[in-house]
């Protein structure tokens, strides 16, 4: 019979567990320095068995997708539905994302730069300046549109307006209680009944979407179209049930994370003066409308992107339940345990990125970063399909609104929990100084 051999750890409680959750830059560096690159975390008759190194984080990620079954599944369950890749397991996992990942491939977007920047500006061109606006409401605003009209497809104005109230009313009511304790997902509970009703209006909208989709003449490209059109390997369709799960998992997975990313580079570019001036010399040859497919290929640009979202890391950890064994670091991990990568502390280790809470892009530009060294999307099999689309989308904003406004931060700010990821306290508020060339 195999033997677990568990890492140095401690018993599980409720003050680590609240810290895990609430300080986890601040913990997984002391869990570090305690205990190395491993700490089991015991509850029970499991454990909970932490990353902390990239090689941590590459024997994790490069492992038997089949020894692995998602995390919290009940209650993910429950929030995004049956069909979610949140929440789906070996075979059927694997035929899901081989189904939608065409989908979701870079190349897919080509040609949807200037939607991306079009949205973008009719939501900051009537700022104005001495103005002081939180830049999350606008950021959530752009990235709610966009994924309307790129993912789901919608180009009439009735179905976007319709669609802004009843995703945001999704986003709004989705509250970290139902999410972890899944036994609160009952009718008697109030907050599960709001996001419940939310849901269900949501599921009509999507209906409607799929009505039009289907009697629409005109071809998309769009990821609501691939989803019609694909196939399993048996030959059956996407369900609207299974369509419908995915596009919900879609939107709480990329409709604040993108927005948060977004508001963050703002932040620290307002607050490093000589790192916005250099990005605005990257872009100075393309003038006022910035071709987007040109701009993707910028390397500060780049650098910029990956800096804010390595300094201000959405999704500290990633974390699998073990249905086999797993040899990690020299340890035999018994299923039945389940094994959580620390992003943050990864994104955050003086030895891959000296002076870790500082803003400094040129780390991009003079050193390239494994996967497992740079992991902003998790990573493995479960890596987030939408990554492209919303790095896609945070360069075409980005340059969008440096190009035209001037701006600096108006207060501190500092990073909270919002429900499973991180974001700025105060929504990041800006100043608007004054607009730029062409606005």
């Amino acid at each position: 019979m195999q033997q677990s051999a568990l890492p140095k750890g401690f018993n599980l409680n409720l003050i680590h567990t609240w810290r895990l959750v609430n300080q986890p830059q601040d913990y997984t560096a002391q869990l570090k320095s305690r205990y190395g690159e491993l700490v089991s975390m015991r509850y029970r008759d499991s454990a909970l068995v932490v990353v902390l190194s990239p090689e941590g984080a590459r024997q994790v990620f490069t492992g038997d997708p089949e020894g692995y079954d998602p995390f919290w599944k009940v209650g993910f369950t429950g929030v995004a539905g049956p069909g979610s890749l949140w929440v789906l397991g070996g075979n059927r996992h694997r035929q899901e994302r081989q189904l939608l990942s065409p989908a979701f491939h870079s190349q897919n977007f080509r040609g949807y730069g200037d939607i991306v920047r079009e949205v973008a500006r009719k939501y900051t061109q009537d700022w104005q300046p001495g103005q002081t606006l939180r830049a999350i409401d606008t950021t959530l605003a752009i990235s709610l549109d966009v994924i309307m009209r790129l993912v789901f497809g919608v180009q009439e104005e009735r179905l976007l307006s319709e669609g802004r109230k009843v995703l945001t009313a999704v986003y709004a009511n989705l509250h970290p209680m139902i999410v972890f304790f899944p036994w609160l997902q009952r009718n008697w509970f109030p907050l599960w009944v709001r996001y419940d009703r939310a849901k269900a209006a949501f599921t009509k909208w999507v209906n409607r979407c799929l009505g039009e989709r289907r009697r629409s003449s005109v071809e998309s490209n769009g990821v609501l179209e691939r989803m019609l059109s694909a196939r399993y390997d048996n030959g059956a369709p996407m369900s609207d049930e299974e369509i419908r799960d995915e596009l919900i998992t879609i939107l709480l997975a990329g409709h604040e994370t993108t927005a948060t990313a977004l508001a963050w580079a703002l932040y620290d570019l307002g607050s490093n003066p000589a790192e916005l001036e250099k990005l605005r010399t990257e872009l100075a040859p393309f003038g006022s409308d910035p071709d987007p497919e040109a701009i993707q290929k910028l390397p500060f640009l780049n650098a910029v992107c990956k800096e804010s979202m390595r300094l201000h890391t959405l999704l500290p950890e990633v974390a699998r339940e073990l249905v086999s064994p797993l040899n990690l670091l020299g340890y035999n991990i018994l299923p039945g345990n389940y094994v959580l990568v620390s992003s943050m502390a990864i994104h955050h280790d003086a030895d891959l990125y000296p002076e870790p809470d500082k803003f400094q892009p040129d780390r991009f530009i003079t050193r390239s970063y494994t996967p497992f060294e740079f992991l902003p999307f998790g990573g493995g099999h479960r890596r987030c399909l939408g990554a492209h689309l919303s790095d896609y989308e945070m360069r075409i904003t980005l340059a969008e609104i440096i190009t035209h406004w001037e701006f600096e931060p108006a207060a501190v700010e500092r990073e909270i929990r919002h429900d499973i990821a991180m974001g700025p306290k105060n929504g990041v508020l800006l100043r608007i100084k004054e607009p730029r060339i062409g606005n």
